[in-house]
């Protein structure tokens, strides 16, 4: 009899330990948190900005890359050196191509999915002297850090800005495996010209496996909304990012089935106020599919990164780097905008 009541309260410290790890998980990801450093002797920003936009995929998603939930097989990355390679190529495109602004999504501290090695660490090894602001969509606690997950959004400024607001987007409906749920939200940096105009740049990653695209809808929509504000207010509005929708049309070849496209969604630009402008380099591709290591000509590629902006700013130039998708399974798109006259 007493051992029978000794594993009977086994089994319930387990599943109140269990419910406990649960409760916790939720609560730890509830909140939108983040982390910054203070960049020293920052310029004022000129008449013209610079913005490079990067979805650098956790360094976890380079040309030796599937991805489960886009149809592969694969989890995790092949190896821990192949991350390792992946963060060096990305570090040296980050130098390589200096702006005054750099809007990063999917960076992450070392967790499950980088197989541990610090990328968040490393891009600010890369840009080291800037201004950065690092905020998570996903940040479990209290668990080993080969089953954590800590990534989200990172900002890194040459130039003196005011301190990053975070602003809620809607979230999707259901939690990743019924227990975490990710946190929607834009980063908005303000500043002000050379010519004393005000600017605010926003740094943004909108849903991507929600169906029919119905959560990347609205969170567009309120995008928008909070955008025209803004605009309303004077600013001269940029919102770079992964929208997770195609920003325009494209006919890159490629031999992916149709069934590993399910996740391609039109941005709806009938929703666009008049006189806003979509930003792209129509030439270069910014993502390609997952469901199977990449080959050129064969992953489908198109462009779902890049910028949207107020009728009051102009584009002085935009162009999308191609890296071969050596690195992550997204491509950087560097633009420069001034103020209108």
């Amino acid at each position: 009899m007493r051992r029978v009541l000794k594993q009977l309260f086994q089994i319930i410290l387990l599943l109140v330990l269990l419910a406990a790890g649960i409760l916790a998980l939720n609560y730890f990801n509830n909140g939108l948190k983040n982390k910054s450093g203070a960049g020293a002797d920052l310029a004022n920003a000129d008449a013209a900005i610079s913005v490079l936009n990067w979805n650098i995929g956790y360094a976890g998603l380079g040309k030796e890359s599937d991805f489960v939930m886009d149809g592969g097989e694969n989890l995790l990355p092949p190896s821990i050196e192949i991350v390792e390679k992946n963060l060096a190529g990305i570090q040296k495109i980050l130098r390589d191509n200096k702006s005054d602004l750099y809007l990063i999504q999917e960076i992450s501290e070392p967790d499950m999915l980088n197989l541990g090695v610090d990328v968040l660490g490393g891009v600010q090894q890369a840009l080291s002297g800037t201004d950065w602001f690092f905020s998570y969509d996903f940040r479990t606690q209290f668990i080993p850090r080969s089953s954590s997950l800590k990534h989200g959004l990172a900002s890194f400024a040459w130039i003196k800005t005011q301190p990053v607001t975070l602003i809620r987007l809607p979230n999707e409906p259901t939690r990743l495996q019924g227990l975490i749920q990710r946190q929607y939200h834009i980063q908005a940096r303000e500043f002000t010209d050379a010519n004393s105009n005000p600017w605010v740049v926003m740094n943004i990653h909108l849903s991507a496996f929600d169906e029919d695209g119905n959560v990347r809808v609205r969170q567009y929509e309120k995008l928008l909304e909070i955008a025209s504000k803004y605009y309303a207010d004077g600013k001269r509005v940029v919102i770079g990012g992964d929208w997770n929708m195609q920003l325009t049309l494209t006919d890159f070849p490629h031999t992916t089935k149709e069934k590993d496209l399910f996740w391609l969604k039109i941005l709806p630009t009938e929703s666009l106020p008049a006189d806003w402008q979509i930003v792209v380099d129509p030439s270069v591709a910014t993502v390609r599919t997952n469901e199977r290591p990449f080959i050129k000509g064969e992953n489908y590629t198109t462009i779902i990164d890049g910028y949207l902006v107020s009728p009051n700013v102009e584009v002085v130039s935009v162009k999308g780097l191609d890296t071969n998708f050596e690195f992550t399974d997204h491509q950087p798109t560097l633009a420069r905008f001034k103020s209108r006259p």
